[in-house]
C-alpha cells in the first residue's frame, strides 16, 4: 500500500508539483493519451480502496473470510493492470526528451522512470501475494475435503 501511495504522489505531482501522467501516446511529438491516463489513474485509486479495504478484513474478520477466492482473482487483475501501467509508463518516460531536447537526463524523465519502475515492483508484489494467497487457499480447501 505504501509503494502504491508514493506511485499516486509520483503521478500526480511528479512535474516539479504539477501532473506527471504515465505518457500512454506512442508518437512523443503528442501530448500524453487521456484513456492511457484514466486507465492508470483507475489502477492506482483503485487498488489503494481495494488494498485499504483487504488490510482491514485481515485485521477484524474472522478466520472464514480472510482468505477467498476473491482476493486471489483481484491479485491476478493487480497484477496485469500494474505491469501493464508500469510498461506504458516506463516506454514512454524511457524516449522522453524533455523540452529543451538535448537534455537527456531531466528531473520529470527520471521520476516518470521511478515512477515506471514502482509500477513493475508493484506487480511483481502481486504476484508474490496471488502466489501465496493460492497456495493458502488451496491448502485450506484440501484440508476441508479430507474431513
Amino acid at each position: 500500500m505504501v509503494i502504491n501511495i508514493i506511485v499516486l504522489v509520483l503521478y500526480r505531482t511528479g512535474y516539479g508539483g504539477f501532473f506527471l501522467g504515465v505518457g500512454g501516446t506512442w508518437n512523443l511529438n503528442e501530448s500524453k493519451d487521456p484513456s492511457t491516463e484514466m486507465v492508470a489513474s483507475g489502477v492506482f485509486v483503485g487498488f489503494i480502496i481495494y488494498t485499504g479495504v483487504s488490510l482491514v478484513s485481515y485485521c477484524f474478520a474472522t478466520g472464514d473470510h480472510k482468505n477467498t477466492f476473491v482476493d486471489i482473482l483481484m491479485n491476478v487483475v493487480g497484477i496485469f493492470m500494474w505491469l501493464a501501467v508500469g510498461a506504458v509508463a516506463l516506454h514512454y518516460w524511457h524516449g522522453y526528451l524533455s523540452e529543451q531536447r538535448f537534455i537527456y537526463a531531466s528531473a520529470e524523465r527520471q521520476t516518470g522512470l521511478a515512477m515506471g519502475s514502482l509500477c513493475v515492483i508493484q506487480g511483481a508484489l502481486y504476484l508474490l501475494d496471488s502466489v501465496l494467497a493460492s497456495a493458502h487457499y488451496f491448502k485450506k480447501q484440501m484440508e476441508t475435503e479430507e474431513e
